[in-house]
């Protein structure tokens, strides 16, 4: 008889785990507070609009390829994927936007035409940042650093000293060695923001993510991100995952310092031989565990940081906007007294950095006919809270620095308005700090320094998710999906598994 394993929550990381554990011979049972799975990756429909409610990047496709091929699935058949071509458009508040194509070549005269030198200086940056990616994904990413010969590999310790230099360097730092124009060191740290963490924060090593953006690519599921989720679903269906939905959890049951099962605010009691928390990390600890069975109480946290909260707005706009591409980001010329106000005085920022995506340019099914489907995400403190009045201010005054920015008018050709603020994240996902993704990648949370993926106090409770190993964003949480797999089937080896074996084995404490 196979063991029956409980996930708590259907975000992407609790569904990608499911799916594994289901094709390794487990009994998988998935139990989520709301109708609809995604979690933060979820969907709004609304007035004829189709908005993805979290994430709209898709990056790492190698990624999503390895894991879907893992479930004997092809990703390109599940997902149709169109590569965006420019990748996206940058606005700036002085000077003239830039367009980043996402091909290398392109992109380095554009460097060029705006800084002599930096054409060169970014093929090189470039090339550097898809040496780290590719050793990462080779011997890092992929790891639950239990063994210490993931270190010991010959390419990793030829880049040893290189890698330890760039783990105590600044992005910032590390990129005012290539170029010196402003705008164009924005470009290149502008990621750290989906890392959540600051460009002066975050360490050099996070300058891979410019290999995604220049060479990899960026990418579009038509239908949108959401049907990454409707994906998974249908391959854990395939697999025999059961899910059950509208069903909120109480507790984590445990006997003897043993995961048991779960508790429902029904009142019902499911039984399990293992228990994997897709909900927030810091909720599962402190609320769903009891005092004596946490790892990670409330003292743990208080020396933690947390990534960036959000105002998010869903608009349905009347008429085309030819002004903006697919992605689209607004950088201030108060760079860094941007994410000063973010991570110091936590207050939300005069001039935020913006970002704006309008999927409706690749996809007329997200939008009616003559309309276009407008995200727009501004970065906000964590730990703030907005009542209504405070949320409808911020909102206007974001619309008139688009306006102000770009020309173009989003306020007055509003059809459709949603919006989703800190208080939102702390309600909905019970988002520690009302953090929009999580802990934030400085150096101390990242790699080997994350919060590990296990229970150190209850034998057979495992975590999935941003908070945990190896971080945050879609691919991550793939990825840490199978670092489940790999600790319940014993792999301890540093990159990705070849195939999904079946597991009859007795579980790790």
């Amino acid at each position: 008889m196979s063991k029956r394993v409980i996930i708590i929550g259907a975000g992407i990381g609790g569904l990608a785990t499911a799916n594994l554990l289901a094709k390794a011979g487990y009994t998988v049972d998935i139990f989520e507070k709301e109708a609809t799975p995604g979690g933060r990756a979820g969907q709004l429909v609304k007035d004829g609009f189709t908005f993805d409610t979290g994430p709209s990047w898709y990056l790492m496709p190698d990624v999503f390829a390895h894991y879907y091929e893992l479930l004997n699935e092809d990703v390109a058949a599940l997902l149709d994927l169109e590569r965006l071509s420019p990748g996206y458009k940058v606005f700036f508040e002085s000077k003239p936007p830039i367009t980043i194509t996402s091909n290398l070549d392109s992109d380095i005269v554009t460097f060029e035409s705006i800084e002599p030198g930096a054409g060169q200086a970014l093929e090189s940056y470039v090339k550097r940042s898809e040496t780290i990616y590719r050793l990462s994904l080779r011997h890092f990413l992929y790891s639950n650093f239990v063994s210490i010969g993931d270190f010991l590999k010959r390419d990793v310790i030829r880049n040893s000293l290189t890698m330890i230099r760039m783990a105590f360097t600044s992005i910032d730092q590390y990129v005012g060695r290539y170029v010196r124009d402003q705008r164009l060191q924005q470009i290149l740290e502008y990621p750290m923001v989906f890392l959540g963490t600051s460009p002066f924060k975050a360490p050099a090593i996070y300058s891979l993510m410019s290999a995604l953006d220049f060479k990899e690519g960026v990418f579009y599921p038509k239908g949108g991100i959401y049907t990454i989720i409707e994906s998974l679903v249908t391959i854990g269906k395939k697999n025999g995952v059961t899910y059950h939905f509208n069903a909120s959890v109480e507790k984590i049951v445990t006997t003897d310092a043993i995961a048991k099962g779960i508790q429902l605010h029904s009142g019902e009691t499911q039984l399990a031989d293992i228990v994997i928390s897709n909900a927030d990390l810091h909720f599962t600890e402190t609320k769903l565990l009891d005092p004596a069975h946490r790892t990670y109480p409330d003292s743990y946290w208080k020396n933690k940081e947390a990534s960036p909260s959000a105002l998010l707005l869903y608009l349905g706009i009347k008429g085309e906007i030819p002004e903006f591409e697919h992605h689209n980001l607004l950088f201030v010329d108060g760079w860094k007294d941007n994410f000063d106000a973010i991570y110091n005085t936590r207050t939300a920022p005069e001039q935020a950095s913006i970002y704006i995506c309008k999927p409706s340019q690749s996809d007329p099914s997200v939008a009616p006919a003559g309309h276009e489907n407008v995200f727009v995400l501004v970065p906000l403190p964590a730990g703030v809270s907005l009542n209504n009045e405070q949320t409808d201010m911020l909102t206007n005054q974001y619309l008139d620095q688009i306006k102000a920015m770009t020309g173009v008018d989003l306020a007055s050709r509003t059809v459709t308005k949603s919006t989703f603020g800190p208080d939102d994240f702390a309600t909905k996902y019970y988002s520690w700090q009302s953090s929009m993704l999580g802990q934030s990648h400085k150096l101390t949370q990242s790699a080997f320094f994350r919060t590990p993926n296990v229970s150190k106090k209850v034998k057979n409770l495992y975590y999935v998710g941003g908070n945990t190993t190896p971080g945050i964003g879609l691919p991550m949480c793939l990825i840490g999906a199978e670092l489940i797999y790999k600790r319940l089937s014993g792999d301890k080896h540093g990159g990705p598994v070849s195939r999904i074996a079946r597991i009859d084995k007795e579980e790790e404490s």
